[in-house]
């Protein structure tokens, strides 16, 4: 009897060895399933008759999904292994059947319109290590299962309408070089485990509400961080002197928060720092002498920063510095003689501060100044024999302009060196100047709109002419005020109309 049972157990055994060899490639997802997936994807899409998805993602032709446009599929196994589909216009949801794309390692649908929130079966996705769905109109939390990519790279949700804290678990991304979340309405703390994350190249939070404290050991574990960028926010506190850890940091801004106290003198040890973006916050003092180390500094704003003291002569001295923005402190003194000794300054802006005496001759060096502001100090020859012209003049006021309409500042995050503020309003004069507008000066509902839109539109064009980028070719500052008040004079006759 006990032969027969072992018998059986063997064959039982036996067999099940060879089963599901056979069993199981009838059943386990494959390609198959890759193209029931994408179409499911594609069904829940709204598709122009004429989008190119319509007649390329498609059973009614012998294409292979792996020639669909947007798709690949990885030699080894043949499975769909990335799904690139970026600015292609897609407005819908993403389906739970994405998730059965258990080969996929990239996934990329960046700007488009794509909303409501990501479905959890993309947790299923073990393989992926890159991610990125920034400019669409996803919502809700920030899903938790984030967390449980372990080989994730890359993940990019910024630009969209997130909500909620940042998970915990994201400190088990131990792999994670870029992590973008900027622009979205996360609250609460960034969770400490993020900066134990060694790999980390770019850390990005700026434009949502998070809160608490920089932890005194901020960059202890970040030894590869390259970008640190955490404006507008509510975070407050001083700023950790354990920063200079970043030793490779290229980019660290910090604008628009409560941060308190004197800006760490450990700053200057920063070598390879080229933007230094301090602006409004609840700063004290000086600026440190140490800053004269940064020796690859490019941009350094500090608008409304609430520092006091002097203004380093050293600043005007770094060979590498391009734009200086010092306006609406308590700066005082007068500004250094030699204010120019290497003409590559290209902006140059220390309005409504508290400084005195002549200006410098040195100015006259400033080659490639194309804006300056130096206008609510106590300058005592302000203009004298010509070394401020009305050209220059002009040009801080066409900036002003776009600042004040626009609620953007030159040196905001969004402008690169592909996009500047400039070209960002010339641009929304051609496709909507609502795009450009401060949200807060018009409501659609008002009685008034279109002769407020009208009147916005006038000022971006007059600021862009007070901002041409040959001197010569702005407008004078006299008939930019003459316009200004034409400007003022049409809009309350539209009013009176209605």
């Amino acid at each position: 009897m006990d032969r027969t049972i072992l018998f059986h157990i063997f064959a039982a055994v036996s067999f099940l060895c060879i089963f599901p060899i056979t069993c199981l490639s009838k059943t386990s997802p494959n390609i198959t399933t890759d193209q029931s997936t994408l179409l499911a994807l594609k069904s829940s899409i709204a598709l122009p008759p004429d989008h190119i998805l319509v007649n390329n993602w498609t059973t009614t032709t012998p294409t292979s999904v792996c020639d669909w446009v947007g798709v690949t599929c990885g030699k080894l196994h043949g499975r769909v292994a990335a799904l690139d589909l970026p600015n292609m216009g897609l407005i819908g949801t993403i389906p739970p059947h994405l998730g059965n794309l258990s080969f996929l390692v990239q996934l990329n649908i960046t700007n488009n319109s794509f909303y409501s929130d990501l479905p959890e079966e993309l947790a299923n996705i073990r393989r992926l290590q890159y991610i990125d769905v920034k400019v669409n109109n996803f919502s809700g939390q920030i899903p938790q299962w984030f967390g449980a990519f372990p080989k994730l790279v890359h993940l990019n949700v910024a630009n969209n309408s997130f909500s909620g804290s940042v998970p915990q678990d994201f400190g088990n991304l131990q792999s994670l070089k870029f992590l973008n979340m900027r622009f979205n309405q996360f609250t609460g703390s960034i969770p400490p485990p993020i900066f134990n994350i060694s790999s980390l190249e770019v850390l990005a939070f700026s434009g949502n509400s998070l809160s608490g404290f920089l932890p005194k050991d901020v960059c202890n574990h970040l030894p590869n961080l390259q970008f640190l960028y955490l404006a507008r926010n509510e975070i407050e506190g001083q700023i950790p002197p354990g920063l200079q850890e970043c030793s490779k940091l290229q980019v660290l801004s910090l604008s628009t928060n409560k941060f308190t106290g004197r800006i760490p003198s450990e700053i200057g040890n920063l070598t390879v720092l080229e933007k230094l973006d301090l602006d409004s916050n609840s700063l004290e003092g000086e600026i440190p002498r140490e800053f004269g180390q940064l020796v690859n500094l490019e941009v350094l704003s500090l608008y409304g920063a609430g520092l006091t003291g002097l203004i380093p002569s050293l600043l005007f001295n770094m060979s590498s510095l391009e734009e200086i923005d010092l306006s609406k402190n308590k700066f005082s003194g007068s500004l250094p003689r030699n204010i120019c000794p290497r003409p590559l300054l290209k902006v140059l802006f220390i309005w409504r501060n508290k400084l005195a005496g002549n200006i410098p001759s040195g100015v006259g060096n400033c080659t490639a100044l194309s804006g300056i502001g130096l206008q609510e100090n106590n300058f005592t020859e302000y203009g004298q024999e010509g070394l401020v012209s009305t050209n220059c003049d002009v040009y801080s006021f066409g900036i002003m302009l776009m600042e004040v309409f626009t609620r953007k500042k030159p040196t905001d995050e969004m402008f690169t060196s592909d996009l500047s503020l400039n070209r960002w309003v010339s641009e929304a004069l051609v496709n909507g100047v609502t795009q450009a507008m401060d949200s807060r000066l018009i409501r659609k509902e008002e009685e008034h709109i279109f002769a407020e839109v009208n009147c916005v539109s006038s000022i971006f064009e007059l600021a862009l002419n007070c901002t041409a980028e040959s001197p010569e070719n702005r407008i004078n500052i006299k008939d930019a005020l003459a316009l200004l008040q034409k400007i003022r004079l049409e809009f309350l006759a539209k009013l009176l109309e209605n």
